[in-house]
């Protein structure tokens, strides 16, 4: 397969869906007034200047903000500080004198619920030729989801894109031509045929793959919106499309491995209220039928685990949801039943070329709260990877706080040091010298530490922000991935996958 990926100078980060979320058409989940919050974080222990400029959908440049950043420190910009006009829909780009990492965390305000809901995606430094959005749906009424896509061209002149929309049971809805101007996003709702979104039928569920025509690359964002009859159901989330344009599986003779460092299955006192599950989602991207292995690792060896096994047809996808079975039984995870608090990472064999993610559900208070990543293919682990937006905020109540997923790819046990950086730079907090076995993953919660006590969390007091840096001391390959929480305004989580150096 030709790769068509134009990587993008060092320093620069890529803000896909920026500030204002369009809400979906009537009849379809409004989750409210969406606006976006970007933190960026600095690689090394330079001191930074960054510099943001935004694009509207017609690619017209608009100057934002410029931030020091001190070395290993962070920096926030909020939809006040950006300098953008009420209203602004568009992309962004982070330019910097030193390599930065960057989440983007959009808040949506007036919607159901507690009317607050949140979610998380990750700046990227590059493009692709082919992007894929494995997790879309599009449901009205008792049940309702809707999803959107936001594409933007990351390359140095006009981009022309085929946008193919695949149900799950591998037929296609159709395909859709656009062309994207320079640093532009353009959005694709669902709920709104076009010219660049068919007719979709209600009850639809499935993905969409981009594909560059020509020279150009692109980047994308996932945005999706959970209703419902009962107003406690309303929830919102977005995540990074995944790159495509990799070496095809099938074309090496050697199979795709997707992992998920985090997945639970938490039901307290044997139920669901209180609880938390987890999907996942995976997208055959070949036109023959793959065979697939999904293995559930515990992060607790004493704790079990589970392996299923299946084939999905070419072009389709299959989802192990592990509160109703998803494609599977629900019966499937009944060995994890002695478990009230299952937690753990996901390792997926697939014969074929794939993509895939990961959806989290937790029932808080009786209010529904979701949060969506990205699936990390195997080959692309990294020996250090970088989470902004990390917070632990208690002026006597929790407001906000962070848990940070560290997962071994390698082929051995993993000697992991995890450190916490505060805005200013400062090390605030290290845990040094930890194990992971293989397969395994390990988790830091800044408010009930996770795998560790949490006492190991004083450190970081009652008001810190900043970001952590996890470094493999001993070369085996980690995923991490970044869920966040907010309990001030209403109440919302978010996930999303770190950041390689």
């Amino acid at each position: 397969m030709t790769r068509k990926r134009i990587i993008i100078a060092l320093g620069l980060v890529l803000l896909m869906a920026l500030v204002a979320i369009p809400v979906a058409a009537q009849g379809y989940p409004d989750p409210g007034t969406g606006s976006t919050v970007t933190e960026l974080a600095n690689k090394t222990a330079n001191a930074a200047q960054a510099n943001l400029f935004y694009y509207d959908q017609n690619g017209n440049v608009i100057a934002g903000p410029q931030k020091n950043i001190a070395g290993n420190g962070s920096t926030v910009i909020d939809a006040a500080g950006s300098q953008l006009p009420q209203g602004f829909n568009g992309a962004g780009v982070a330019s910097s004198n030193q390599p930065l990492a960057a989440v983007v965390e959009t808040d949506w305000t007036g919607g159901p619920g507690d009317g607050f809901q949140m979610g998380y995606y990750s700046g990227v430094s590059e493009g692709s030729g082919k992007i894929c959005f494995p997790s879309l749906w599009k449901f009205s009424g008792a049940n309702s989801i809707i999803s959107s896509m936001a594409v933007q061209n990351t390359g140095t002149s006009s981009v022309a894109v085929a946008i193919e929309y695949v149900g799950r049971d591998g037929v296609s809805q159709g395909t859709r031509n656009d062309n994207i101007p320079v640093g532009a996003q353009h959005t694709y709702d669902l709920a709104t045929p076009s010219a660049t979104v068919p007719n979709i039928p209600d009850g639809w569920e499935g993905s969409a793959i981009v594909t560059v025509n020509g020279a150009g690359s692109v980047a994308g964002v996932g945005v999706t919106s959970w209703g419902g009859v009962d107003v406690t159901r309303g929830r919102s989330s977005t995540y990074n499309a995944s790159d495509c344009d990799t070496a095809s599986a099938a074309s090496i003779g050697a199979t795709t491995v997707l992992v998920a460092p985090t997945a639970f299955r938490v039901r307290p006192g044997g139920g669901w209220t209180g609880g938390i599950w987890s999907a996942v989602n995976v997208q055959n991207l070949s036109g023959n039928t793959a065979n697939v292995e999904l293995d559930f690792v515990p992060r607790d060896n004493a704790d079990p685990g589970v392996t299923l096994n299946t084939t999905i047809p070419p072009r389709a996808a299959i989802g192990a949801n592990t509160r109703n079975g998803g494609s599977f039984p629900a019966s499937a995870f009944d060995p994890l039943n002695s478990v009230e608090d299952w937690s753990g990472a996901v390792k997926i064999t697939v014969d074929q070329d794939a993509a895939g993610t990961v959806i989290t559900q937790w029932d808080r208070g009786g209010l529904l709260e979701a949060g969506i990543y990205t699936l990390a293919n195997e080959a692309g682990g990294a020996t250090k990877i970088f989470t902004p937006n990390v917070k632990r905020i208690n002026p006597g109540t929790w407001q906000k706080w962070s848990a940070v997923i560290v997962q071994n790819l390698g082929g051995s046990a993993a000697d992991v040091t995890v450190a916490f950086y505060n805005r200013s730079g400062t090390k605030v907090l290290e845990f040094a010298n930890d194990s992971i076995g293989v397969g395994a993953s390990l988790g830091y919660n800044t408010r009930n530490g996770g795998d560790k006590p949490a006492s190991a969390f004083d450190p970081l007091g009652t008001s810190f922000e900043g970001h952590v840096v996890v470094t493999s001391n001993n070369g085996q390959p980690l995923a991490v991935v970044l869920n966040g929480i907010t309990r001030s305004p209403g109440s919302g989580s978010a996930t999303t996958n770190g950041i390689p150096e």
